[in-house]
Order: C-alpha cells, then structure tokens, then sequence
C-alpha cells in the first residue's frame, strides 16, 4: 500500500472520532488488516479492484462472516472517501451485495441453565452481576457506564446513556433484581466509591476491560461446566431476549429494550428452541 492511502486511513480514522471507542477500534482494526493485507503490494485503495477483493475473500483467513464484516467496514470506508471525493469508485460495494452471511443460532441459557447458573454462584458481587445481564439485557459498555444516579428505584428504571449508535433508553428491573441493587449498593459502599458508576471493581474504581474479563474467566472456569455451556455477558444478552420473546413479548418492545435500530436484528430471537417447541406440541398433542 502508498503512503496516499495510509494517510487517508489517518484521516478517515479522525473523522470517525465521534463513535464510541469500540466501533472506532473495529474500524481501526479493519483497516490495518487491509493495509498488511495488501502491504508488499504496488496498489492503493484508490486502484484496488473487485478482483483484489474477491482474492481477499477467498485467501484471507477467518470465518465467512468475519470476512463479511471487514468487507462491510471497507465498504463505509469507501462511501466516506467516495463523498468527500479523496476515491472515485468504491470496489467492495458489488460484490459485498452478492455476499449472504451463514445463519447460525443466538447462543443462549435455557431457564433452567439460568436458574442452576444463579443458584451456584457464590460470589455475591459476580452473582448480582450475572443477574443484572441476565434480567436486563445490557450490552458489557453499558453496563460499565451506568451511573449510580441513572437508577431510579421508584420507577423499576435504568437510564442508558450513549448506547450503541449513540442513542439513549430505558430498561427496566423487577423487584428481585430491585433487591439485589440494594445489596449491591451495601457492598458498593463498603468499597468506597471512587468513581460515580453503578457497578464498580474491588478497588471501588469503575469497571474496566480487565475486571470484566477476569469476571467471565471466572465465571467460565468455575460455573461453565455446571451447566455445559460457555458464558460470556453477549449470551446473557440473547438469553434476556430469548426469554422475552418466549414469554410473549412483542418485537416493537423489545427492539427498543435492547437498543435495536433495525427491528430485523431483534427478530433474530424469534427462533423457537427446543423447550418452547416441546411445550407447544404437548398443548396440541396433549401428554
């Protein structure tokens, strides 16, 4: 790659600086790889070809939907340099539309695998933790950003601030949960708070990557084998939707509970797993 396209990397990179830390490192990330990818090469991204495209597709080595993904960031790439005129052309665009990611499953807890997960932790800071992914299906950095003054225990409400796409909401907590926030605030006061957050590490600072991943480490090394299932703050996730929609939930609801901008997204968790199937058939069939 020239020295042209790694400074227009530079400078498209500056211009995403607004997007939260994760989009702009994904972005980043991206874009390397494209430029180690093509950096013995005598081309720029103002000559790239679709043909150097789909040679990239076929060589590169990750999964049919993580490629997928790099093209789509290439693709934003190219619409930016494409607007302010720095590229005319963009050779991802025609044959990304011809690309259809693999159809896989949300991984999630069944009720009882939730239930058995809960019942085992002993810890009662990673217990209250896994509760709070599991009824109210916060994304990890959100989860890291609530402030202690975001929770409004009147109204069963949690403010999210500066979700994904930057777009603020609502979600909402039932009174077991309600309880275990107010256990939470005892142990939280005990750690002397030096941070506004909600949730805090046990230097009372607020949540960082490293307690994050030390607590799913844990979780996975101590209770995973319990349930035979891995455990990451993502599938908590998809087990909240997954029990909304189980349980009846509209998809307009819950689009907005979990911070969807496309509804197609949420109605991904409108598979039917096998309890809920099982369930249906003994309603028709009887016992």
């Amino acid at each position: 790659m020239d020295g042209k396209s790694k400074e227009l990397v530079e400078r498209y990179l500056k211009f995403c600086s607004g997007l939260s830390e994760t989009t702009i490192a994904n972005y980043k990330s991206t874009m390397n790889i494209f430029l180690n990818y093509y950096e013995d090469d005598d081309v720029s991204f103002e000559n790239l070809t679709i043909e150097d495209i789909i040679e990239f597709f076929e060589v590169y080595e990750a999964s049919r939907n993580t490629k997928i993904y790099r093209l789509r960031s290439l693709n934003r790439f190219y619409y930016w340099a494409n607007k302010h005129k720095h590229i005319i052309g963009n050779p991802v665009k025609s044959f990304l539309n011809t690309l259809k990611p693999d159809k896989k499953e949300r991984d999630y807890l069944t009720q009882r695998q939730s239930g058995d997960l809960l019942r085992s932790i002993i810890d009662i800071n990673f217990y209250i933790f896994t509760m709070f992914f599991i009824k109210t299906g916060v994304r990890v950095s959100e989860f890291q950003n609530i402030l202690l003054d975001d929770v409004d225990f009147t109204e069963k409400t949690i403010f999210i601030r500066g979700g994904k796409g930057r777009k603020d909401r609502y979600v909402f907590f039932d009174s077991e949960m309600g309880i275990n926030l107010k256990r939470w605030l005892r142990e939280r006061d005990i750690l002397k708070p030096k941070a506004p957050n909600l949730f805090l590490n046990r230097r009372g600072k607020a949540i960082g990557k490293s307690s994050i991943t030390h607590y799913i480490r844990y979780l996975n090394d101590v209770y995973g084998n319990k349930i035979n299932k891995r455990i990451t703050p993502h599938i908590l996730r998809h087990t909240f939707a997954t029990t909304c929609v189980d349980k009846g939930m509209d998809l307009r609801t819950l689009q907005d509970i979990l911070g969807h901008e496309d509804i197609k997204t949420t109605s991904i968790y409108l598979h039917k797993n096998k309890e809920s199937l099982k369930r249906e058939y003994l309603r028709v069939m009887g016992r």
